[in-house]
């Protein structure tokens, strides 16, 4: 189903009780990730990667000034993204919500890609012919297409 339709006055939700409750239950995994000990899940290295690699003391340091605030930037986006989903929002999306929905979606895949050991564009390829992961791949190609269609729909005449 088309999860987003551009009527007069916006961007509107348009996605099926069943995609809802999929992304709903994802955005609630999300939070609990975020809401966590950073230290105990490997995906908190895919969303907060080290901003200097080759250096251990940098890395930590520029954590300890912005990660707090990625943290709750990531959590807000997620909640706004539960809200629509659970239609405690309604009507048309704002340009805050639109950005809220892109950045929640990407963090949604990269959580994915962590547990899929997706790093680069070999091993996505690899994952599509493995045998694992094959209702957890699906579920990240459907969000990445959800993903698509939200910036379709923004960037689309008016």
């Amino acid at each position: 189903m088309i999860p987003f339709v551009r009527r007069g006055d916006g961007i509107h939700l348009d996605m099926a009780s069943g995609e809802r409750a999929v992304l709903t239950d994802l955005t609630e995994q999300l939070r609990q990730i975020l809401d966590g000990d950073m230290d105990s899940d490997p995906v908190t290295l895919r969303m907060f990667p080290d901003a200097y690699p080759g250096d251990r003391a940098a890395s930590a340091e520029f954590r300890r000034y912005t990660q707090s605030d990625l943290r709750t930037a990531k959590s807000a986006n997620a909640q706004v993204v539960h809200d629509w989903l659970t239609g405690t929002k309604d009507g048309a999306f704002a340009p805050t919500d639109e950005q809220a929905w892109i950045r929640c979606l990407t963090d949604l895949r990269l959580t994915i890609a962590d547990r899929l050991g997706i790093v680069d564009q070999a091993t996505e390829d690899a994952t599509r012919t493995g045998n694992g992961g094959v209702g957890l791949r699906d579920v990240y190609d459907w969000l990445g297409f959800v993903q698509e269609h939200l910036i379709t729909t923004m960037t689309e005449d008016r």
